[in-house]
Parts: structure tokens; sequence; C-alpha cells
């Protein structure tokens, strides 16, 4: 007899997905984490980057082992595809292909996901379930193109959280330079304030469009989960079927569980309590010519998202 893997038994996905879509430095780590503790649920961090950042570079698991030895995502892995795994660059390739922004016309037109990555992504989603025992799985990929791939699948459900923060904002922390223990050079990637601005607008709107008639949508701005966590949270919560007590912050504070994340924010290594302070170094640290450029930039969607075009702070 041996220990080696079985082939797959092609698990049916069961559990409610909870994608966290939006742009990057909105928070989505931090409202993901925190929801990742609530019973039933699983915060597995940004799965498109699965095949990429976790198997073919081997960057760290949130439990802080490389994602190939780490042994929730071996289980994983093993659970959805036994001895036939697929074949990690290929796999990347091919959601490459199937979510860059330029396919976006075909995305608002519902046509239907490659059928080869439809079945891989399915067992691959219940397989995670599986393992972690959830009811809920919360996966902060962002890219509006995947979240639209993943509804496409028809299984599982997946309800969409839409996570906003002022593009001024978001534009000065993508401008910074923050450390991360497993990328290459030991930094998060950083973007200059016109792509950051750029990718702002068309994400956002790109998500909404995206996501128009397909399920449960839910809007969230940082600056009101910064201001009440407890409140913003109960209500994430309580969008994904998730119970709301005991309640997941106290105040300003919140506990993150340790964690199985694929990619994001640091953060995401450090589990245990967090204080939750807004974070405006913006006013101050953005230069006027630049906050004007990303004003000027984003303002088709500065008043729906409910941020002023001229900020006199607040």
């Amino acid at each position: 007899m041996t220990d080696s893997p079985q082939p797959a038994q092609s698990p049916q996905p069961t559990a409610v997905t909870l994608y966290v879509g939006g742009t990057g430095r909105s928070g989505s780590t931090l409202l993901a984490g925190a929801l990742g503790g609530a019973p039933g649920a699983v915060d597995v961090g940004e799965v498109r980057f699965l095949w990429e950042r976790g198997l073919m570079e081997q960057r760290l698991c949130g439990c802080g082992q490389p994602v190939p030895q780490c042994p929730f995502w071996t289980e994983v892995l093993n659970r959805a595809f036994g001895t036939e795994r697929p074949d990690s660059a290929r796999l990347h390739a091919a959601l490459t292909r199937a979510t860059r922004l330029r396919r976006l016309p075909s995305w608002l037109a519902r046509r239907p996901p490659p059928v080869a990555l439809a079945r891989t992504l399915r067992s691959l989603y219940a397989a995670i379930a599986e393992v972690a025992g959830a009811d809920v799985v919360i996966d902060s990929s962002k890219l509006p193109t995947y979240a639209a791939l993943l509804a496409a699948l028809g299984r599982p459900e997946v309800r969409l959280v839409h996570v906003v923060r002022d593009p001024r904002a978001s534009a000065f922390s993508w401008a910074s330079a923050k450390a991360a223990p497993d990328a290459r050079e030991g930094l998060m990637e950083q973007r200059g304030v016109v792509k950051s601005a750029l990718l702002w607008l068309v994400w956002n709107l790109a998500l909404e469009a995206l996501w128009r008639g397909r399920g449960r949508y839910l809007r969230v701005r940082y600056e009101d989960l910064a201001a009440a966590p407890a409140d913003v949270l109960a209500a994430v919560a309580a969008h994904a079927g998730l119970p709301a007590k005991p309640p997941l912050a106290t105040g300003q504070r919140l506990t993150l569980p340790p964690n199985h994340t694929v990619a994001g924010n640091p953060s995401r290594l450090r589990p245990g309590p967090t204080w939750v302070r807004r974070d405006d170094r913006w006013l101050t640290g953005l230069a006027p010519k630049q906050r004007r450029l990303v004003t000027a930039l984003t303002a088709p969607a500065l008043r729906r998202y409910g941020y002023p075009v001229r900020w006199g702070g607040r």
C-alpha cells in the first residue's frame, strides 16, 4: 500500500465564495482577514496568484511556510487533483489570457469560460472548502475579470463585496515603499500616481459593470471600515451568510486569526490583535500637483463612491 495521493474525486463546490473586489491598497487584506475569524469562514487570500506566486515562485503562505510546503495547500491540491495536478505555468498562462483587462468586452457579453479552466477552478474551490471545513471561502483576488470568471462557473455561488478607497489615498500608498518579506526585492509593487488613478477608475467601474445581474453585491468604503470596523464587518458577514456574533471587532481592535492566505498585504503574515486606524498620510504626503492629477483622472467616479472632488479634509 502506498501513501501517495490517489486520483481526485472531483469534489463538487457547495460553499459560498465571498469575493473581495476592487483595487489594491484599499484595506481588502484587513477586511478578509477579520472575516476569516468568523465561524464557518476561511480566508485564503488572492487565489488567482496561487499558481504563479504560490507554487512557481514559492512565496510565503499566511502561515509562514512557502506555499508548496504548507500542509493546508498540499492537502487542498491533493484533494482537488490527486496525482493529476495541473501544470502551474500553463494554468497561470491560461488564467492570464482569460482575465486580462482587454477581455472586458467578452466578459460583458457573458461568454462562457474555457471548459478546462472552469473544471479546474471548480475543483480547487470545492477542495478549499472541504479541507477548511468552511461554508464561506473568502477570496480577495480583487481583479474584476477574475470575479466574472468565478461567477461564470455557475458553482460555487459567488457573492461580491466591493471595497473602495479614496483614489488619492490609494495613489499615495501605491507610490510609497512597503516591505514584503516574500517578494523578490523585499518590497511590495509600487505604481506611479497616473497608473494608480487610471486602474482605480477602470477596475472599480468595470467591477460594477461585470457584476450587474450576476448575484449579491455589497459596497464597502475603506474610510467607513476604519471608522466603525465592527459595524462594517457585521454587514459584510451578513452579506456572506456568516454569523454576525461574536463581534469581529471591539471598538477599533480586530483579532486576525492564523491563516493560509496566498498573496496580499504583508499584514497577513502577522496574525493577532490589530488596531484599525484611518491612514490619511496622503493629505500631507501627496504633492498638490499629484493630488490634482489623480482627482482629474478619477473625477468621473469620485462622487459615485462618496468622495469630494475638492478635498478640504474631514
